[in-house]
């Protein structure tokens, strides 16, 4: 994508995020660097007053729309905006081998992780393994594989979200029809001026 100007403090952000990827953080300390580094974004009034107008993405019957802010040329990290209407929901899914930052800029959800339980008889089933409640400012963290879904509240949800890579480029699975997960395209990526 088109490198464009972006506002200040997502300038700052990304040279934050390349330096401590030119660093050496690899893995578990570069997502944890970069949560950290998300958490004082999310309180920038510049950033926060342009999200409310960023757009609800559509849905094409297979994905939904995230907006694509910007994708490093160096490192691979992309910068992505998701937003859901009251009581909207992401489909249960992981992000394969890439790891998610996530980042709330207004609205309240509730973050769900899940892994695959077998019962005594052999059946395998989804459970629910931690439920947490966010609102503006809280960061989670979702390493890779790791099954999870979000659930907006009765108010609109602006999420900003770092990706280890931008959708598209991995493999990833949904697991709304079973346990072993289908493997799914991901979210749709709008390019979108983030300044």
């Amino acid at each position: 994508m088109e490198r464009t100007k972006m506002l200040p403090a997502v300038e700052k952000f990304v040279a934050e995020m390349r330096a401590a990827c030119a660093a050496g953080l690899e893995g578990e300390a570069r997502w944890r660097r970069c949560g950290e580094l998300l958490a004082g974004l999310l309180g920038d009034p510049e950033l926060k007053a342009h999200a409310r107008n960023w757009p609800v993405g559509g849905y094409d019957g297979r994905k939904v729309d995230n907006l694509l802010f910007y994708e490093d040329p160096d490192y691979g990290f992309a910068l992505n905006g998701l937003i859901k209407n009251p009581g909207g929901r992401a489909m249960i899914h992981d992000h394969g081998p890439s790891w998610t930052v996530y980042g709330l800029l207004e609205g309240e959800e509730r973050i769900v992780r899940f892994e695959v339980a077998t019962d005594e008889d052999g059946t395998r089933r989804l459970e629910e393994t931690m439920s947490i409640e966010c609102g503006p400012g809280d960061v989670d963290i979702v390493p890779p594989h790791e099954i999870h879904s979000e659930f907006a509240g009765d108010r609109k949800t602006v999420a900003f979200i770092v990706r280890s890579q931008r959708t598209g480029t991995f493999r990833q699975k949904g697991y709304e029809n079973g346990v072993d997960g289908e493997p799914i395209p991901g979210p749709n990526q709008v390019p979108y001026a983030l300044g």
